[in-house]
């Protein structure tokens, strides 16, 4: 099981529909909401080279995840 990086849920990478890759990682979403939110976030912050994306997140104030459950 990996985490949706957005709103926390539990999400079955054999079976997963949505998912991104970034920086040899692979992000897994319960919802095409939560994906494209991600990857929105991820486009303003790709700019900042040499930081892992843990790092960018972590330094943003934290949002309230979509409603997509």
């Amino acid at each position: 099981m990996a985490k949706d990086p957005i709103c926390n849920m539990d999400v079955d990478e054999l079976g997963a529909g949505y998912m991104t890759h970034l920086e040899h990682e692979t992000f897994y979403f319960c919802s095409k909401v939560c994906q494209e939110e991600f990857e929105r976030k991820e486009g303003i912050r790709r700019g900042e080279p040499g930081k892992k994306w843990w790092q960018r997140i972590l330094r943003e104030p934290k949002e309230k995840p979509p409603k997509c459950h």
